[in-house]
């Protein structure tokens, strides 16, 4: 499923028990479980702590333009950016692992187990 979110910017990143992305397009990504990131330097693995700040890898996404944000069959969120990195947040068999969150109360969150609860945006 395209999550329409190209050409939009990341403004915003916060590490906490979370890794969360705002979008210039009033977008929020917030991930709650493992995840991977690929660039130039090969695929990094993370899981959602504060320690993540400390890498310049997920810092350096910060501004980035989204390229295509969509999700897999198996509930997988797949995030590309201009620059070529991909971030992969994987589905969890017991805890919901990531939500994108939009304008209009637009939300998709990724149940355990993978399925998706989807809410539309509302039209005004």
């Amino acid at each position: 499923m395209d999550l329409n979110l190209q050409g939009q910017q990341v403004t915003e990143q916060s590490f906490d028990y979370t890794v969360s992305f705002g979008t210039s397009g009033g977008f929020e990504l917030r991930i709650e479980h493992d995840y991977t990131l690929r660039t130039s330097h090969g695929v990094l693995r993370f899981s959602p702590e504060p320690s993540n700040a400390d890498s310049d890898d997920l810092q350096s996404l910060a501004e980035q333009v989204i390229s295509k944000a969509s999700t897999e069959n198996d509930g997988t969120l797949i995030v590309r950016f201009a620059s070529e990195s991909e971030l992969r947040a994987h589905p969890s068999r017991i805890y919901e692992a990531w939500t994108v969150a939009g304008p209009g109360g637009m939300k998709v969150v990724c149940m355990p187990g993978g399925d998706l609860a989807i809410w539309k945006a509302n039209k005004a």
